[in-house]
């Protein structure tokens, strides 16, 4: 996959499109059942278009890499990871690989989620680390019918799930792009090829600018140095290799690392797990996965 792709704004994709993924309308969310959870097998790679609704969602996969893209960031996270979207954030989604999906569609007025400190800290896209506890309560929910797990067992789970989102281990994942022209086609010029020995004053000559003006534009529209960028697109493409099922010293190797333990602390650094565990969460063993032909 061109890793320039994940970057762009949203856009018709030449991709396979599962009519039974596309976005939900009759979820009859309400007070008395404010959380919908839909599970899907994906045996190719599939996408759901651009789309907004008025309720919350998180998108995750217990082995699959899911990618969420917003006209303004894109989200690469890898299993056992999810992404939240707030009410009414326009976005696309696609699971990278065969895998089972889950969408959890969270009613935004209700006992549930509400209050000041929620609008504050979930009123923008965000990703966290799914709990064993999240990950089984979603399971039941899309499985099982409201009326066959009973109101006193689905309130319970609907507060538990709330506990189990709001107490996650939040993950800096996410690849925000600019609007500035010059900017713009200086982080499409790195996605091209995303290598950690690519100088900031390199990209700068070739789109006109000089390295202080693209380092101070990057300050003022994303709120980040060249360098934390950097990061993040490299990670993002570590983790879009790894859904290929590439072994981590062939993925330090291609991003331009001089070291695994280099990639390693890069990783670390940026989510707190070496790339074996983050990467590879559903796998015994990152040394075993084959390259697709």
């Amino acid at each position: 996959m061109n890793f320039a792709y994940m970057a762009k704004t949203i856009e018709n994709q030449s991709i396979h499109r599962d009519p039974s993924m596309e976005p939900m309308t009759h979820l009859n969310l309400n007070e008395q059942t404010p959380i919908r959870a839909i599970a899907k097998q994906v045996v190719e790679r599939a996408e759901v278009a651009l789309h907004h609704h008025p309720w919350g969602q998180i998108v995750f996969s217990d082995t699959g890499v899911v990618q969420v893209k917003t006209p303004q960031v894109a989200y690469l996270v890898p299993p056992q990871h999810a992404v939240w979207i707030p009410p009414g954030v326009a976005h696309d989604s696609s699971l990278l690989e065969k895998a089972e999906i889950f969408s959890v569609y969270m009613f935004q007025t209700n006992c549930y989620f509400h209050g000041e400190t929620w609008r504050k800290e979930w009123g923008v896209c965000r990703c966290f680390q799914v709990s064993t506890l999240l990950s089984e309560l979603v399971k039941r929910i899309a499985t099982q019918t409201t009326e066959k797990i009973g109101e006193q067992t689905y309130s319970a789970m609907c507060t538990l799930i709330s506990s189990e989102v709001r107490q996650a281990k939040k993950v800096a994942l996410g690849l925000p792009m600019p609007e500035d022209k010059r900017l713009r086609h200086l982080c499409d010029l790195f996605l091209q090829s995303p290598l950690q020995t690519t100088t900031l004053s390199a990209l700068a000559g070739q789109v006109g600018a000089s390295e202080s003006t693209v380092a101070r534009l990057f300050r003022q529209e994303l709120q980040m140095t060249f360098r934390q960028w950097k990061h993040q697109a490299l990670l993002s493409k570590a983790i879009d290799m790894a859904a290929m099922r590439v072994p981590t010293g062939i993925i330090a190797q291609e991003l331009g690392y001089a070291t695994h333990s280099a990639f390693s602390y890069m990783v670390t650094s940026l989510v707190g797990k070496p790339p074996k565990a983050f990467l590879y969460q559903d796998k015994n063993d990152d040394s075993t996965p084959k390259m697709n032909k």
